[in-house]
């Protein structure tokens, strides 16, 4: 009778120890009221936080700017054929009342245009590349090649969907943790940017603190009165 009083108490606390994760969206903007001006980017935030303005630069570290003419989405001013790449930073902090956040994946859109800011009629071709930085550890890297080569085809769309499959990264709560996206390609003239920017993953939340007791003390609690249940159950049966 004890034995089965101490593994049914038992599996009931480690249940209700045990908090299952909840897939959400845990950062995203859309990137309204941007309006070519970096400090205007806003973000609905789940589980992390941005804790640091845009600042899209090219390869010589030299902030670019956006183009104006948008008031919806992040397009650097800067022709990724001829003058080089661009990367922007986003720095989070993932927030300490999470035990960790299992990512999913980051999907954007991803748009190219021409000089003049407006959209490309004709294909251009345009990479994006992510990276996961922990520091100054490289936890992931991966590009999609969103337009390929350079043509004139007609019906060409400019912008597409794109995902990044991001299940096999896990943050701990309470970490920085930076993604670094990078546009490039190679032609004759082209600008790229990128809108919906959405993160999704399962946070894995702590066990609740109501009561302030750790974990260690709780077990000792638990073990202290099976004790005085078996006294009990002895001194009944003299």
């Amino acid at each position: 009778m004890f034995k089965k009083f101490f593994q049914a108490t038992l599996a009931v606390v480690t249940l209700s120890s045990a908090i299952p994760a909840s897939a959400a969206v845990i950062l995203s903007s859309d990137f309204t009221g941007t309006s070519g001006d970096v400090t205007n980017v806003a973000w609905t935030e789940n589980g992390l936080s941005v804790t640091n303005v845009l600042d899209p630069q090219n390869l010589g570290l030299n902030s670019l700017d956006l183009f104006g003419n948008f008031n919806d989405v992040f397009a650097v001013k800067y022709n990724i054929h001829t003058q080089g790449s661009w990367f922007v930073d986003v720095m989070v902090t993932t927030s300490s009342l999470v035990d960790d956040i299992s990512l999913d994946a980051l999907s954007l859109d991803a748009s190219i245009y021409k000089n003049s800011g407006v959209l490309q009629s004709t294909q251009r071709d345009l990479s994006f590349s992510l990276e996961i930085f922990d520091g100054l550890s490289s936890i992931f890297s991966n590009t999609i090649d969103v337009f390929v080569g350079n043509n004139n085809d007609p019906g060409f769309v400019a912008t597409k969907s794109i995902d990044f499959d991001l299940n096999s990264i896990v943050f701990d709560g309470g970490n920085d943790y930076v993604f670094r996206l990078t546009a490039s390609g190679v032609g004759g003239g082209n600008n790229a940017g990128f809108d919906n920017f959405i993160l999704s993953g399962s946070a894995n939340t702590l066990p609740s603190v109501s009561v302030s007791v750790s974990a260690t003390g709780s077990m000792v609690i638990l073990f202290m009165s099976l004790v005085i249940l078996s006294l009990r159950a002895k001194n009944k049966f003299k």
